[in-house]
């Protein structure tokens, strides 16, 4: 096998692994968002708001303590933001 060849093998596999990867990410995204589901019904019973900044920032905070790598604190915490943005979106659908 040419390195060529092996390569190109090696590219396809770590593509598969990633494949493999995001599968397993969009799987816990939907188990998590099924758990704001759940917070989110809650806090409506309560009647208390969707958005609490301080439990948002102590989660940040927390995870950005928890990054080893590759990626920076900041880019993960970007990736949260925008989880805990969309998860928001879930607090402001209507009751079924």
């Amino acid at each position: 096998m040419s390195p060529t060849d092996s390569n190109t093998a090696a590219l396809a596999s770590w593509r598969e692994r990633i494949d493999a990867l995001n599968h397993e990410l969009l799987a816990l995204l939907e188990v998590r968002g099924r758990a704001v589901e759940s917070i989110m019904e809650l806090k409506r019973n309560l009647e208390v708001g969707v958005h609490d900044p301080n439990r948002e920032a102590a989660m940040l905070a927390e995870i950005s303590r928890r990054v080893t790598g590759p990626y920076s604190s900041s880019q993960v915490e970007r990736v949260f933001r925008a989880i805990f943005e969309i998860s928001r979106e879930l607090g402001h659908k209507p009751r079924e």
